[in-house]
């Protein structure tokens, strides 16, 4: 689904009522906002998800298809800190 928007002079746009039904939103619900170069994406916050969780996931996701485990994270912390 792709809707044009139109940013008002305070900042604000209105998320269209298809795309609204569409991701069940509703008055109240949290958004986290993405910026990259000229690409925004909105994504929902769901109830009990973290903005840190929800940040992090692309990371999760390159670290499990590289192979990279919790055990090599803490290796590679503790070789770092005895190396100060």
């Amino acid at each position: 689904m792709i809707e044009l928007l139109k940013l008002s002079s305070k900042g604000q746009v209105v998320i269209p009522k298809s795309v609204r039904n569409s991701l069940n939103l509703k008055e109240g619900d949290k958004l986290v906002a993405f910026a990259q170069r000229d690409l925004l994406v909105l994504r929902k916050v769901e109830s009990g998800e973290s903005i840190l969780n929800i940040l992090s996931e692309p990371i999760r996701e390159k670290m499990k298809e590289l192979g990279v485990t919790r055990k090599d994270i803490t290796e590679a912390v503790s070789s770092a800190r005895r190396s100060l």
